[in-house]
């Protein structure tokens, strides 16, 4: 066990009032972790309709947190007051508003359809080509309008954390140039909050009308996906012009209803409050603050490999090996899934498991829509000691593909 899984076991320990072995597999605590985690939210399984629309029927150790429903899915309502002033440490004054999904790309899809919807005009400008392939895909299928007048459109800038070489600085200046946008939406989902609080705390300062959407569900719940959670937040500067005002309160009702009738609304059988609780965010810190520092490490470790070239996102949760092979992409992706399997097959602690964030190190491939290939991405965990896994990971891409 690393400091990181021991710090993780005190809390725990603490948490739940048990003793946990310091000489289990990283495998076994993991499973441990998670069914501690898992049990807390049991209890919270309600029926879908309320008897009569009793309220607070779940209690929280957060007082903060509140709940309310009349039919489960359609209405639960999970109120969490100066939840993004809190979770991105926001320090102006701001209106906020936030809404907690079943997932990160429901809540996408519904806002952005909200917005459709409320602005005749809307024109969606995303700064950089690389986003998320399911936002990506959406846009270009429901929301995209191709005979827009440029000259009368409103503009929403779109920022996605996922994108490999995000700008800050660059994004200030356009954001904050002589032609602000209507809004921004930033898709938070691959930073922690403290690596962007510098960037939204600026833009919140100049007044700029912001919507924070995250999944929760990679880097806020300790490696252990308990559930699939989702947010929005639509943070809004108290000196906003009232009919400014009054459009948003209309995208924001449009946004709700969407929720409702897709039946996307977190329920509180899959809100594990106690990751928002400060402990657990300071040792969640440090495991993602590791995680980084060997994704670092191992970006050092194969950048020179002539076999293909590595890409270090801004983000540092991943790092990505592109091969160098000129086979159709049908052939390159069963080359590549195939060497991936057998490369894992008898390894402890690295498996074949699409994204990121895990206690294990994680390998998988995808198809880059914007670059036309195929890239296999490689996730490393915490175990900031653990120098066979470098090794073995930089033999595996020496190898020809």
């Amino acid at each position: 066990m690393n400091d990181i899984k021991k710090n993780e076991i005190k809390y725990l320990e603490k948490k739940y009032k048990i003793n946990i072995s310091k000489t289990l597999s990283l495998e076994e605590y993991s499973k441990i972790k998670r069914n501690l985690f898992v049990y807390e939210l049991i209890n919270k399984n309600l029926t879908v309709t309320n008897n009569h629309c009793k309220p607070n029927i779940i209690n929280y150790n957060n007082k903060k947190i509140s709940y309310s429903y009349s039919y489960l899915r359609f209405d639960s309502n999970i109120v969490y007051s100066n939840f993004a002033k809190d979770f991105y440490n926001i320090r102006s004054n701001i209106k906020e508003k936030t809404f907690f999904t079943n997932c990160g790309m429901s809540a996408i899809s519904a806002l952005l359809l909200s917005l459709q919807k409320v602005i005749q005009n809307l024109e969606i400008v995303f700064l950089d080509s690389d986003i998320y392939f399911e936002t990506y895909d959406f846009y270009n299928k429901y929301i995209l309008k191709k005979d827009l007048n440029e000259e009368s459109n409103i503009k929403i800038i779109y920022l996605d954390s996922i994108c490999k070489n995000l700008n800050f600085k660059n994004y200030e200046e356009i954001i904050l140039g002589k032609n602000k946008p209507f809004a921004i939406i930033f898709d938070t989902t691959c930073f922690d909050s403290k690596e962007i609080q510098s960037f939204i705390n600026k833009l919140v300062s100049k007044n700029i009308f912001c919507i924070f959407v995250r999944s929760h569900t990679k880097l806020d719940m300790l490696a252990t996906e308990i559930t699939s959670l989702g947010s929005l937040s639509f943070v809004i500067p108290t000196d906003i012009k009232p009919e400014k005002f009054k459009v948003i309160k209309e995208i924001i009702s449009n946004f709700y209803y969407l929720l409702g009738k897709f039946g996307v609304l977190c329920t509180p059988d899959k809100f594990p409050e106690f990751i928002f609780d400060k402990d657990f965010k300071i040792i969640n810190y440090h495991r993602i603050s590791n995680l980084q520092k060997n994704n670092i490490n191992l970006y050092n470790e194969i950048k020179d490999l002539k076999t293909g070239s590595s890409i270090l996102p801004t983000h540092k949760k991943f790092v990505l090996f592109i091969t160098n092979n000129s086979i159709s992409s049908d052939e390159q992706r069963i080359i590549i899934e195939n060497k991936i399997k057998r490369f894992v097959k008898n390894l402890d602690n690295i498996n074949s498991a699409c994204s990121f964030g895990f206690d294990y190190v994680a390998i998988d491939s995808y198809y880059d829509i914007n670059e036309e290939n195929y890239v296999i991405r490689i996730s490393m965990n915490d175990d900031y000691k653990n120098k066979i896994n470098l090794k073995l990971i930089k033999e595996f891409l020496n190898d020809s593909f």
